[in-house]
């Protein structure tokens, strides 16, 4: 971008009033605060404070529903020394540090997305204003990208709202409504969307007469529990709503939380935290120096750039499914039909209910009020999504309509069924579905393994069938498979996707074929668990292995969350569809035998009590199935080994994946796989990971693998052929790596 074309990013306007407008467009859908942009506004500082004319000034966006969503991460993934972040982060600093030293009122109107240097933008404001508009959230989401706040929010949000609830919204990374806003002073005040150009003016003329006001807020950032001077020492004992030990304790408390939750994995978590510590302890300008340092050596580690990484894949399927709706004017979803009302089809009914959407939920006549009781009991889990009227669980219940008539189905725009794992169940419900609803109506099945090939037989016009796969649980897994068949229209996808944005959900769009992509690779995974138990590998080293490698849980308990009676059914499915490299090993059977289902019998691999939680290994099942389970700590080299036993078949398996053109791109794999089951982000991915390793390296190791338990399991073709050509899933030779 040249300098001429930054210079239309910002537009300044006086008004009569004495009031200057600085209205902020930057290219493309939302605003974005890079360096072009910073440059440009400090001109316009300076005239703010040396213009007569100007009396005060106001801050907006141009957009309609977003205000700045933060710094350019374009920008930042590109840069490769830390000097050059530092002086963006430096030269954003001093900028900011202008508005707030200016004499004259600054007053910021947020209407839409106020986050990362949005909100460091705002906190250096005077008076900020927000519009009640369910698009307006504010919050500072750096930690979550591997990053720190660079641009001042470290240091001006304990001071603003008390280094508490800073802590929390810093290190959460999530957003806050407008009105959470204001009850945390962060805004100080809230008002239609309509009216905030005028109450901005309005406010604006009002602040010049509360000069003890505007000076408050100048003087807000000084101070610190050891101050240099005496003149501030009245300040050294109450600094950010907290006293000294107070303070110190916080930080402590917080230091052991973090290093238990990211076992050292998310460095920014630490880091942000040694940031906030050194600007009370030491003052203001000496906490921005720390916030520069830290933010520059974290822009350009591989941890930051990895999750910069899947927030561009995820945020690029997400736009791509927002532009294929778009080419089908009024073929949203407004009312969903479900049939079946167990543990997935009530939590999608509540979800969808949640999500602003009328629901027809297809129940037993015998007994409908336990089907609706079950969507209830999600509410207590449930946050809603946004929409503006989704303020209470009552509301959610009321669009959730009890049917005992397929007929009655006919209404929606959309029906997913969501019955027992059962071939020809499904084809039942599929072909009476086909029969009552009308034809523009969508029929897509929740099956989690099962073809589609072999469902779609039973839809009349099967152009309007598809496959939506969700995952357990549905109130906290973000990813949803899309199954297009050979013969699913364009107009059924964008209908499909459109229902599955509504839902605040992310789509990853995948070809037909057995176990799709997630339950192909989890399958792999929870088999080698297996095998490695039948191997008499203790259980408890299993489960250390996977929670050392950055998993959120072990393969075991994740077996207990999922359903032994599931994974079952899917690996029978998985074994009859891709041959014997797939069989289960026998000690699955064994375990079978036992009759053990999971947590949500209270007996799996785990014992489980009534409030579902975990209580040990199940004597039943160590006993039954003969496994091992040893006192002793594994060693951190066992714990590798483990691992990667664990691990690599995945990447074989999508690799394989890869090959039968389930999915196109090494960068869709990695987005489904840590939305899915929770693979640690800060390695990238499944097959980043293995990038990282070297595919050399993962083709020995699997070769070691295989030939210790199912001699037909080889290496996939794709890995051996990227090896030939020196080259891995990502890195493509010769220095390229894909965009």
């Amino acid at each position: 971008m040249n300098t001429t074309e930054a210079r239309r990013q910002i537009s300044f306007t006086l008004r009569p009033s004495g009031v200057a407008f600085l209205l902020l467009d930057s290219g493309g859908k939302v605003n974005s605060l890079g360096s072009e942009v910073t440059r440009e506004l400090e001109p316009i500082v300076e005239r703010l404070a040396e213009d007569p004319r100007v009396k005060a000034a106001v801050i907006m966006s141009g957009k309609p529903d977003t205000f700045i969503i933060g710094a350019d991460l374009f920008e930042i993934r590109k840069a490769t020394d830390p000097l050059q972040i530092y002086r963006l982060s430096r030269d954003g600093q001093n900028i900011f540090n202008k508005i707030s030293a200016l004499p004259k009122p600054v007053v910021v109107a947020i209407n839409g997305a106020c986050l990362g240097g949005g909100l460091e933008l705002a906190l250096a404001a005077h008076y900020r204003l927000a519009s009640n508009a369910p698009a307006t959230q504010l919050g500072l989401p750096e930690t979550r990208l591997g990053l720190i706040p660079g641009l001042g929010g470290t240091q001006r949000l304990p001071r603003l709202i008390g280094l508490k609830a800073a802590l929390s919204l810093i290190l959460s990374a999530e957003p806050l409504s407008a009105q959470e806003a204001l009850a945390l002073n962060l805004v100080d005040e809230v008002v239609p969307a309509d009216e905030l150009f005028g109450r901005a003016e309005a406010r604006a003329l009002e602040l010049i007469d509360e000069s003890d006001f505007v000076e408050k807020q100048r003087n807000l950032y000084q101070g610190s529990f050891e101050p240099a001077d005496n003149a501030l020492c009245c300040q050294a004992y109450t600094l950010a709503g907290v006293d000294k030990e107070k303070a110190r304790k916080l930080f402590a408390m917080s230091e052991r939380s973090i290093r238990i939750k990211t076992r050292g994995n998310y460095p920014a978590q630490t880091r942000v935290l040694e940031v906030m510590k050194e600007g009370l302890f030491k003052g203001f300008e000496q906490g921005l120096e720390a916030e520069t340092r830290g933010f520059s050596e974290l822009a350009i580690s591989e941890v930051a750039g990895n999750l910069i990484a899947l927030f561009f894949t995820t945020d690029f399927a997400r736009q791509s499914a927002a532009s294929l709706t778009a080419k089908f004017p009024g073929n949203s979803v407004q009312t969903v039909g479900i049939v079946g009302s167990g543990t997935m089809g009530s939590a999608i009914a509540h979800l969808s209910a949640a999500s602003g959407l009328n629901v027809l939920l297809r129940v037993n006549k015998s007994s409908p009020e336990e089907a609706l009781e079950r969507v209830s009991g999600h509410c207590s889990r449930l946050k809603p999504t946004g929409h503006s009227d989704t303020a209470g669980s009552d509301s959610f219940i009321s669009r959730v309509e009890g049917v005992t008539d397929d007929n009655e189905l006919c209404k929606a725009d959309l029906v997913l069924e969501s019955v027992v794992e059962d071939l020809d169940v499904k084809k039942s419900v599929l072909a009476t579905l086909s029969a009552v609803l009308l034809p523009e109506s969508v029929i897509a099945s929740n099956t989690s393994s099962l073809p589609l090939s072999d469902l779609s037989d039973s839809v009349k016009q099967s152009d309007r069938f598809l496959g939506l796969h969700f995952f357990h649980p549905v109130d906290k897994m973000p990813l949803v498979e899309v199954v297009s068949h050979k013969t699913t229209s364009r107009k059924t996808l964008a209908r499909a996707l459109d229902f599955v944005l509504r839902l605040g959900k992310t789509p990853v769009i995948v070809k037909d074929g057995p176990g799709f992509l997630i339950n192909r690779l989890l399958t792999c995974y929870l088999q080698e668990a297996a095998r490695m138990a039948e191997s008499a590998i203790p259980l408890n080293w299993i489960e250390e292995a996977a929670i050392d490698f950055g998993m959120p849980m072990g393969p075991l308990e994740l077996l207990d969350e999922v359903g032994l009676d599931v994974a079952f059914k899917v690996a029978s499915s998985l074994h009859q569809s891709l041959g014997e490299r797939m069989a289960p090993p026998q000690i699955l059977a064994g375990v079978q035998a036992l009759g053990l289902v999971g947590k949500k019998t209270g007996a799996g691999v785990y014992s489980w009590d009534e409030s579902g939680r975990r209580l040990r290994l199940n004597p039943d099942l160590i006993e039954g199935a003969g496994c091992v389970v040893v006192e002793e700590k594994s060693t951190p080299e066992m714990r590798l080994v483990l691992a990667e036993r664990l691990i690599l078949p995945m990447v074989d398996e999508a690799a394989r994946c890869m090959e039968d053109r389930i999915v196109m791109r090494p960068r869709e794999v990695d987005m489904a796989i840590v939305l899915a089951i929770g693979f640690p982000a800060f390695r990238g991915g499944l097959l980043k990971y293995a990038d990282k390793l070297t595919l050399p390296r993962v083709s020995a190791r699997l070769a070691d693998i295989y030939a210790a338990s199912v001699s037909c399991r080889q290496v996939s073709g794709l890995i051996e052929k990227y090896i030939a050509a020196a080259r891995g899933f990502y890195f493509l030779g010769g220095g390229k790596e894909e965009e």
